[in-house]
């Protein structure tokens, strides 16, 4: 009898375990195979998984046949309604939400949900901080002696319906005591959003550069913009507007204009969390077509810790008439490290 309650002891514990270990959400996909973890969230055209073999992966919500959790999940549907359940797996394409309870059930095709468990801010319930800083600089010293730094920053708030912009950067440069860099520059910018992709900004900014002879440049204007993505691994966002100019030059006559804005901005995670990223910002003046300015940065950022990256980036910079006796481009490669949130 003993050995008997001991046999029975042991399958019971063993059945516990099993039980808990099968616990998990699964995925079918529209090929056949199953994936198994825990649902993260779906806030864009892609459900984040995580599973104990890769981490976190991205799963196209296109590709998915149907899927299952074993928790309640949050779950937006197209009409903005919102339900706290369980997804119970059914025939291709569709699931049944299960609240806590018991006491609803409701089948439904997975084209009518439009987020899983997705974040205060996309919500507006709140704001979310994303941004960066990074440092970069180099000094050497025997037969020649140069010295070189550069920092800038750049925070984002958003919201529903609002999102907040603002930056800045630092160059120092000397060589054999002698200056060879000096300049700076602060911007910002606020996107009221009309709809899900459409909105309108303002934005603004400062810009000072002692070997481009100006003492300060002034730069305001509103314009539209449509963000196509807006995602961990992608996005991608053109804006078009009106800017009023001004520059202040230290020894050459003033320019003050209006001009049309023509803006991209692009990244995107290529592979292992390496990020490539390109932005432009073309001005035209309205006045005089040859009187242009364009800036632009391309570079790649890759990881090296959590929440620590190191970037390259090529800066160009474009005035189609400079003030007298400067070169029309300027040219900058950096090499930088930072802290990424």
């Amino acid at each position: 009898m003993k050995l008997i309650k001991k046999l029975i002891k042991i399958i019971a514990l063993l059945s516990i375990s099993f039980s808990h270990a099968a616990i998990a959400d699964t995925v079918k996909l529209k090929n056949g195979d199953w994936i198994t973890g825990a649902v993260v969230k779906k806030e864009t055209d892609k459900l984040v998984f995580r599973t104990k073999y890769t981490g976190e992966i991205n799963i196209l919500w296109s590709e998915i046949a149907t899927l299952n959790t074993d928790e309640p999940v949050k779950v937006v549907l197209s009409d903005d309604s919102t339900f706290d359940a369980r997804l119970q797996k059914r025939s291709l394409g569709r699931v049944k939400m299960v609240n806590s309870g018991l006491q609803m059930t409701s089948e439904l095709d997975l084209k009518d949900v439009t987020y899983i468990n997705p974040s205060p801010g996309i919500m507006g319930q709140g704001v979310e901080w994303s941004g960066y800083a990074n440092v970069g600089g180099a000094v050497t010293s025997g037969n020649a002696d140069n010295s070189q730094v550069r920092a800038d920053a750049e925070v984002i708030a958003r919201t529903k319906q609002n999102r907040f912009t603002v930056g800045a950067y630092l160059n120092r440069a000397k060589a054999d005591g002698e200056s060879t860099a000096f300049n700076s520059k602060g911007y910002m910018q606020y996107d009221q959003f009309l709809s899900k992709k459409w909105y309108f900004y303002t934005n603004g900014s400062l810009e000072h550069d002692k070997f481009r002879n100006i003492n300060l440049r002034s730069n305001a204007g509103v314009g539209s913009g449509y963000q196509f993505y807006e995602q961990e691994d992608l996005n991608l966002s053109i804006e078009g507007g009106v800017n009023y100019i001004s520059t202040d030059f230290d020894e050459a006559e003033d320019d003050r204009y209006g001009s049309v804005r023509w803006a991209l901005k692009y990244d995107q995670l290529v592979f292992q969390n390496v990020k490539f990223f390109h932005q432009h910002e073309v001005l035209v003046s309205l006045e005089d077509a040859a009187n242009s300015l364009v800036f632009t940065k391309t570079g790649l950022r890759v990881p090296i810790a959590e929440n620590l990256n190191a970037s390259t980036q090529l800066n160009v910079d474009y005035a189609n008439q400079p003030a007298e006796g400067r070169e029309k481009t300027d040219k900058t490669l950096l090499f930088s490290v930072g802290y990424l949130w």
